[in-house]
């Protein structure tokens, strides 16, 4: 992706990119007002839904006939999962902070300290971009030390109660439905709703122990570790 030579791959749309440019030296070559103009276009803004006949005239999407779909970074599953539970810190500005170190903290992800010699080895198993490297475009692997950082990490834990906390006091199928709201915005389907007041009855008939997440906690958590939280459509 950062060889813009004769190797490189030629652009899909050469007359786009020219009137983007020039729009870009128009606005005094402000990067904050070309990533307004980007991500207030129509082809941004698209869903990931491939429509009938579109995948077999472009099926690697170069015209941008839809959105393709993409898993969130760490940073975003990061900042999604505090947003989810009510708890993310939106202040502006400020010193970096650890994000693994407990009391975790709520600040956005962009804030996180990266120390280029110790980078954390929750980083590495989420491909983030090593910081003493050259590194154009990030990778993407699925290993399992991902979904045990949203099985077992206290992190995830801590964010689960949160998110629990959030219906407490409400009938069990309003708190299914605020949960799913906090989650993955909208409401649950009613096969989902069914089956997840069957999931809640079932945890609950174990008294948890000592540090482990009650049936709601439980439900948050696996919400949060869905397929549907994780990807961007």
């Amino acid at each position: 992706p950062s060889d813009f030579g004769l190797r490189s791959d030629p652009p899909t749309h050469p007359d786009l990119l020219d009137w983007l440019a020039k729009r870009f030296v128009e606005d005094g070559w402000s990067v904050k007002a070309l990533h307004r103009r980007l991500m207030l276009s129509a082809a941004y803004r698209q869903a990931s839904d491939a429509r009938p006949g579109l995948t077999a005239a472009d099926p690697e999407n170069q015209l941008l006939g839809r959105m393709n779909r993409r898993r969130l970074d760490f940073e975003g599953l990061r900042d999604s999962i505090l947003s989810a539970a009510g708890t993310l810190d939106r202040t502006l500005y400020g010193r970096s902070v650890d994000l693994f170190k407990f009391p975790f903290p709520t600040r956005r992800s962009v804030y996180a300290f990266v120390d280029r010699q110790n980078l954390p080895g929750t980083l590495r198993a989420f491909d983030f971009a090593g910081p003493d490297q050259h590194i154009p475009q990030r990778y993407q692997t699925t290993v399992p030390q991902q979904a045990l950082f949203l099985m077992n990490g206290a992190f995830a834990a801590v964010q689960a109660k949160a998110v629990a906390e959030r219906s407490a006091g409400k009938g069990d199928a309003e708190r299914v439905r605020l949960t799913y709201r906090f989650v993955l915005g909208r409401d649950p389907t009613p096969g989902e709703a069914t089956d997840a007041r069957a999931f809640v009855a079932d945890a609950g008939k174990a008294k948890p122990a000592a540090g482990q997440l009650g049936a709601w906690e439980l439900f948050a958590q696996a919400l949060l570790m869905s397929n549907e939280f994780a990807f961007v459509d």
